[in-house]
């Protein structure tokens, strides 16, 4: 079986207090659901300098929490 992200939110900002609220948010819901599964790590993406998404992926071991750039 292919395993293929989970896309948990995409959080776009209004200001950068509201970015990383919201991001600490989907981060911890993130944690629950891969604690829950136990098989795929959290994959944070900076879209672009106002947009960030939270997914559940199978390229991240389990345990950890990536970060990465697509701007």
């Amino acid at each position: 079986m292919i395993e293929a992200p989970e896309l948990l939110a995409t959080i776009t900002a209004i200001s950068k207090t509201t970015l990383e609220d919201n991001l600490n948010a989907a981060v911890r819901e993130a944690e629950q659901r891969a604690r829950a599964e136990g098989r795929r790590g959290i994959l944070v993406t900076k879209v672009d300098h106002s947009r960030v998404t939270v997914e559940l992926s199978p390229d991240v071991p389990y345990g950890y929490t990536y970060e990465k750039r697509d701007i």
